[in-house]
């Protein structure tokens, strides 16, 4: 595992080259005149999806670090990226830089990226004029090469039926020899040995006004329009995270159910020991009273209106077909501080 872990590899699995977005963008670039790129191409995964898709490439160029396949030429693309290609794509290395220098595994130093996958991307996107990159969900909170993304789509598991092998009506294939995960449920087989969220980024040439975001097959809206519904960020530092004597109470992370973030009454946590670097439950103290109804009445809205694009996703499917989220601090103490305002706003 280790090893795979040095060089950031997981190979893909599962096939979100089928689903409309991407078959829209293929077509737009006529991929069956191109000669695309793979740079990090493992096990050959990626051209065999292409196929299953019923889409077609004028031919292939395979470069890998450690070739999982004939016809592979072995390049540290990473330092050594390919020139001359126009479409690329791939499911570049994964490997957060915290937690390479955890296990003791080489980052590359020339990159100020906190992921590897990011470093990769920027090259892809260097080098080649079309690219679509199988990459972690949580890259499109990250703010990072905006100009170019025109589509972004998280790949969300769907519910599988009991044949070995089966696709849904949005395209993607599930297998029940995955092994199921705690709650009992198999997923989308998009790695071999991860079942953490992940999307599909589509770039083009050019600038893109506006960047659509799906879930799968379906059209959430665009990243800028989706962004309206959010509060305006907040630096009022008088709300206090993990004050073990807050006045207000927050699970900040969904259950293996449903969508169950919410604000609550400290006293439902009373027997919660609050921890300095937790970020799942906790108590804030806030100076002025709190209606909670209110709190949760706009958190419900925001999650509603954003399709939880903005919150974090976790490993793991709930059980309403949905990846589990997390509301992070920043947009915790937005909701609150937004109440602030609308509570003077009644008193005047």
């Amino acid at each position: 595992m280790d090893e795979k872990r040095a060089s950031g590899r997981y190979y893909t699995r599962g096939n979100p080259f089928q689903l409309e977005p991407f078959q829209t963008w293929a077509k737009e670039l006529n991929l069956e005149q191109q000669i695309t790129l793979e740079p990090f191409a493992g096990a050959k995964d990626i051209p065999q999806l292409i196929d299953a898709a019923h889409l077609r490439c004028r031919d292939w160029a395979f470069f890998d670090i450690a070739p999982g396949a004939n016809g592979i030429a072995q390049r540290d693309t990473l330092a050594d990226f390919p020139h001359g290609f126009n479409v690329c794509i791939t499911n570049p290395p994964w490997l957060a830089r915290n937690s390479a220098t955890r296990r003791g595994l080489p980052f590359p130093e020339a990159t100020r990226y906190d992921d590897l996958y990011k470093y990769a991307l920027k090259q892809c996107l260097t080098h080649c004029k079309w690219v679509a990159a199988i990459i972690p969900e949580a890259f499109i909170r990250s703010g990072l090469f905006l100009e170019r993304l025109r589509d972004f789509i998280s790949l969300v598991p769907q519910k599988q039926d009991k044949t070995n092998h089966s696709a849904d009506k949005e395209g993607l294939v599930f297998s029940s020899n995955y092994p199921p995960d705690k709650g009992g449920k198999g997923g989308l087989v998009m790695f071999e040995d991860t079942e953490h969220p992940v999307g599909l980024a589509l770039f083009a040439p050019y600038a893109t006004p506006e960047v659509r975001v799906w879930r799968n097959n379906q059209l959430l809206g665009g990243l800028n329009e989706l962004r309206t519904h959010l509060p305006m960020p907040s630096s009022n530092r008088s709300i206090v995270f993990n004050d073990p004597k807050g006045n207000l109470g927050l699970i900040a992370i969904d259950n293996t159910v449903s969508a169950s973030i919410r604000f609550c009454s400290p006293e439902e946590l009373k027997d919660y020991p609050i921890r300095v670097h937790c970020r799942s439950i906790t108590k804030i103290g806030v100076p002025w009273d709190m209606n909670i109804d209110m709190l949760n009445a706009r958190l419900k809205t925001i999650r509603e209106r954003t399709h939880d694009v903005f919150l974090t996703a976790f490993k793991g499917i709930r059980r309403d077909g949905h990846y589990r989220r997390r509301l992070d601090w920043a947009l915790a103490r937005s909701i609150v501080d937004r109440q602030s305002l609308q509570l003077k706003m009644n008193v005047e």
